[in-house]
């Protein structure tokens, strides 16, 4: 219910000081409800909010307002864990297919005979482990022998970085590639891996994936 003439926009804002003079600028305009929306934004956010009380500020996918004894700043997220379960869900499907089928290598299973599952990370913050973990476990509520490994890139968005951490979990026999970044990179190195007759899918994320993994994506 609020016009877009009372909603002011700050783009590409680094998880850095950047946040700092966002919020300056943005008070001095007279916002008296100011949101980021990156994790690494939390703490300027928490600064913002001890200098300005006047101003509410809501850091999403922060993890600490709660505790931080400062009445007007919040945290709020989508409760993304629950779709991530899900997307396990279908992951785990798609690997008692393989199984029953006959058609994970040796490759893909640990000294356990744990089926191989591979996860491409931005960082470890809450946000991340809460997914990967709700995902690990929605694979295991269909398939339970299951190992996962998780590789981090330190960054939300960095294609190459993804696409090498998705090759790198594959070539330790990671039938699928799961995600919690933001690009194309892991999606992609997948659907070509796949098309050179490797057993791996990928489970995207933000976006439907099949335009860049029309055969490898199973869901986002």
């Amino acid at each position: 219910g609020i016009s877009d003439s009372d909603i002011v926009w700050k783009y590409n804002i680094s998880e850095s000081d950047e946040v700092s003079k966002a919020a300056d600028q943005l008070v001095a305009q007279g916002c008296k409800l100011i949101i980021s929306n990156s994790y690494g934004h939390q703490d300027y956010m928490y600064a913002a909010a001890q200098k300005y009380t006047d101003v509410d500020f809501v850091a999403m996918t922060g993890d600490y307002a709660a505790i931080s004894g400062c009445d007007n700043f919040y945290n709020a997220f989508t409760k993304v864990y629950e779709s991530r379960y899900v997307s396990g869900v279908v992951a785990g499907m798609k690997i008692a297919e393989l199984v029953k089928e006959d058609k994970i290598p040796a490759t893909g299973y640990d000294a356990d005979g744990n089926v191989k599952v591979g996860y491409v990370g931005a960082y470890p913050y809450a946000e991340v482990v809460s997914g990967y973990t709700a995902f690990y476990l929605g694979i295991k509520s269909v398939y339970d022998k299951v190992a996962m490994e998780v590789s981090y890139t330190d960054s939300w968005f960095d294609i190459e970085g993804e696409g090498a951490a998705a090759e790198s979990l594959m070539a330790d026999g990671c039938v699928i590639i799961g995600q919690h970044a933001d690009s194309t990179g892991a999606p992609a190195a997948t659907q070509k891996l796949h098309d050179d007759g490797k057993i791996c899918y990928s489970v995207g994320y933000n976006i439907d994936m099949l335009e860049t993994a029309p055969t490898a994506a199973l869901t986002s």
